[in-house]
């Protein structure tokens, strides 16, 4: 059964792989992404649920990917892990691969808006409780040692929030 979302992990991982002039420089380049690296806590609301969370980010394999290390720790005493790949596609956009603890996997596109630094990809999560639905994750900077991640849902013509989470730089707290 993992087979099969070994074999497209493995394609898109292939794809996202080949060698772009300029993308290393690119990651680097980027305000959001040399922000992000590094180590961050955060803690946050989901589905009534107060969360910890950690994220690890760090540029990886001569800075061709933003590796995006992923950990949330539930009141319960559950933990999640997840790991995200970014790579650069040019003018603030970015091709994403989520990969989680569970053995989902989804291929994702982000787009930086110019006039506000944030990064945002809109996706159908079929792995929403009710059936898939239409999603926005949102990355924002928020002064020199934090920043937020948004997820929305789409209701209609609207987006609703779900959740807003506040990272601090570790040490920084």
């Amino acid at each position: 059964m993992r087979c099969r979302f070994f074999l497209p992990g493995l394609i898109v991982m292939s794809a996202l792989a080949t060698p772009t002039p300029g993308h290393a420089q690119a990651h680097e380049s980027d305000a959001l992404v040399s922000h992000l690296v590094g180590a961050w806590s955060g803690s946050g609301v989901y589905d009534g649920n107060r969360l910890e969370l950690t994220r690890v980010w760090s540029l990886e394999l001569g800075g061709e990917f933003l590796r995006a290390d992923m950990g949330v720790s539930m009141p319960n005493g559950a933990t999640f892990g997840a790991l995200m790949y970014w790579k650069s596609a040019g003018d603030g956009r970015f091709e994403i691969v989520w990969m989680d603890g569970i053995g989902r996997m989804q291929s994702l596109s982000a787009l930086t808006d110019a006039a506000s630094g944030v990064v945002s990809t809109e996706y159908v999560d079929e792995f929403a409780e009710d059936g898939p639905e239409v999603r926005r994750w949102e990355y924002q900077r928020s002064g020199p040692d934090a920043y937020i991640e948004r997820l929305n849902r789409k209701v209609g013509s609207e987006w609703e929030l779900l959740t807003e989470w506040t990272f601090r730089r570790i040490g920084q707290e």
